[in-house]
């Protein structure tokens, strides 16, 4: 056997296990790829949706778009930069 086809033949069981690991963790061990890539892509968003409406209930607007969110956060963090060399600048 040629270590082209030793280095295919690993390669592809490799695949095989992250494929079943990946298809176990999402409850069915038989799940193809693709499948997993649609379920994984579900998870995500919905996980997105989470952090976009936790941080908008944190910043006061649970509704907040991330763009608005961005920009909120940028204000926060400016005037916590400006305190910050503000105290600097008062112990020297």
């Amino acid at each position: 056997m040629s270590m082209k086809d030793k280095a295919r033949n690993l390669l592809q069981s490799a695949r095989e296990k992250i494929e079943k690991a990946t298809g176990k963790a999402l409850g069915d061990e038989d799940m193809t790829a693709k499948d997993q890539v649609e379920e994984l892509k579900g998870h995500l968003k919905n996980a997105g949706g989470k952090v976009i409406k936790t941080t908008g209930k944190a910043l006061g607007d649970e509704d907040m778009t991330a763009k608005d969110q961005v920009g909120e956060l940028k204000s926060h963090l400016k005037e916590a930069g400006g305190k910050v060399r503000d105290a600097f600048k008062k112990d020297s």
